[in-house]
């Protein structure tokens, strides 16, 4: 089991996972938390409700409905679907990431996949008594996508 402290709320299940570096260096309190938001935000990517699109955005989703929307039917092509896709991502960043605040989501065609499309989660994040502005871009496809970054 691992010990050490990173200086930074971290979600329980990641304190009892394997260390959040290899190199055997504690990350800072800003990167453990950025390390832990990008897990969680995948995390949250990643998952599907049974809820659709409507259902999800006017509704009122509880810890049950955890993840998005099936969102099979929209296309990385379509401009009304990336906006959907947007005000569906928004939502559950809000719903169930409450570490941030003051988030804008942008999602846009990939440049070299047709099918894929990119999003782009920028936000603020407390940590103690500072504000940290946060970035992440994920690829998003109409079925489970295993990655994400933060620039």
């Amino acid at each position: 089991m691992h010990t050490k402290s990173f200086g930074a709320p971290l979600p329980l299940f990641d304190r009892f996972g394997a260390p959040l570096s290899d190199s055997g260096v504690q990350p800072g309190a800003v990167e453990a938390l950025q390390m832990s938001l990008r897990l969680d935000l995948t995390r949250l990517l990643n998952v599907r409700n049974h809820l659709t699109v409507d259902e999800f955005l006017r509704g009122a989703p509880t810890s049950l409905d955890y993840g998005l929307p099936d969102t099979l039917h929209l296309s990385a092509q379509s401009a009304t679907d990336l906006q959907r896709w947007e005000l569906v991502i928004a939502r559950a960043v809000a719903l169930y990431e409450p570490r941030l605040r003051q988030v804008a989501v942008k999602v846009a065609p990939h440049p070299t996949w047709p099918s894929m499309a990119w999003v782009a989660i920028s936000a603020t994040a407390i940590l103690g008594r500072e504000r940290i502005q946060v970035h992440f871009e994920a690829g998003l496809a109409n079925r489970p996508t295993p990655w994400m970054r933060h620039a």
